[in-house]
């Protein structure tokens, strides 16, 4: 008797775990995130923009303090950035209710008593380096991010202007990603994935880069939340500091600002110059790196598949990320 053999049943492919995304489901990680340059929020002024999920206002009060709030009215949602500030508070420009600097309906137009959980949600805020940031949360888990010299004792220059279409964490990856490092940017990078030191919320470690035209350089890296890298080295005898940080926005969006500086001068010949040119030549290192990065992450589908043992330093920012707390506590809020 003649068996019948059976077609083998194909085995299923599938590709390798993704990362959490953020989302008002899953809630966005619990960092500190540049909102706006804080020349847009002036005196008497509301300033609206896009955040994580929805929106939020920026203002300042009497004594100049910023604060960063839902940007949606508690009566029938109107958006707040469309209204006025008026005698210290935010009023609608809906029905004229207004909410003070802490997010709380104070008055209604025609006089009914404002109903008591009539409050904006509101963000831990802080100003530094020419930036509002916002803490997703209740209480900051930890501080501004903030260079190894104090913001007074620096020279430096900012820019809010790269966006990528990536979740933040992604882009921030790359600094951990000796392959790609190679690959795309052709800088030869050391680590040691032993050497790192992980917090509960940043990370801490040391790296020599082989850049081309700008030769070796031992690199201190300081990692802050999901959303915020450090960069510090030695450019013409003096220390140079790169932070780029993300601001979550809808649809997976990330839009990031750079900052670059160095210790202020002490008036010595040709010093001023050479604070300019390690300015430039950071920003313009800065700059180039995302700019080869656009193409990849316009298209990009990230999950955490198959790696090798040149990953070891990736696999370790990624289970720093995968572990990181998140929370949707202003996500309705916002929407």
């Amino acid at each position: 008797m003649n068996s019948i053999s059976r077609p083998m049943k194909p085995e299923v492919m599938q590709r390798g775990e993704p990362i959490l995304p953020q989302s008002p489901e899953n809630g966005y990680d619990q960092n500190w995130y540049p909102i706006c340059s804080s020349s847009e929020v002036e005196p008497d002024k509301i300033y609206g923009t896009e955040f994580m999920n929805g929106r939020v206002i920026a203002i300042r009060d009497a004594d100049g303090k910023a604060h960063v709030m839902s940007a949606y009215c508690r009566h029938l949602g109107a958006d707040l950035s469309d209204g006025e500030i008026i005698g210290g508070t935010v009023r609608c420009p809906y029905h004229h209710w207004r909410f003070d600097a802490q997010g709380t309906c104070v008055a209604t137009a025609v006089n009914d008593k404002p109903p008591a959980n009539a409050k904006l949600f509101h963000f831990p805020t802080a100003e530094a380096f020419g930036f509002v940031w916002a803490f997703n949360g209740a209480e900051p888990l930890y501080e501004v991010p903030h260079f190894p010299i104090p913001e007074e004792g620096l020279e430096y220059r900012t820019e809010f202007n790269v966006l990528t279409h990536q979740d933040h964490f992604i882009p921030y990856s790359n600094s951990s990603d000796i392959q790609h490092l190679m690959a795309v940017h052709k800088i030869n990078l050391e680590v040691n994935p032993e050497d790192v030191e992980i917090f509960p919320h940043r990370m801490h470690y040391f790296q020599t880069m082989n850049v081309p035209g700008m030769g070796k350089l031992r690199q201190e890296v300081f990692v802050f939340g999901t959303n915020c890298v450090i960069f510090m080295s030695q450019f013409l005898g003096r220390p140079v500091l790169n932070m780029s940080s993300g601001k979550a926005l809808p649809g997976h969006r990330t839009l990031h600002t750079m900052i670059t500086a160095t210790p202020k001068g002490t008036g010595q010949p040709g010093e001023a110059e050479q604070i300019d040119l390690a300015l430039s030549e950071g920003m313009r290192f800065g700059n180039q790196l995302f700019n080869e990065d656009m193409t990849i992450m316009k298209h990009l589908k990230f999950r955490r598949d198959l790696l090798t043992h040149s990953d070891r330093m990736l696999a370790r920012y990624l289970d720093y990320v995968r572990a990181y707390p998140r929370t949707s506590i202003a996500c309705d809020m916002i929407a």
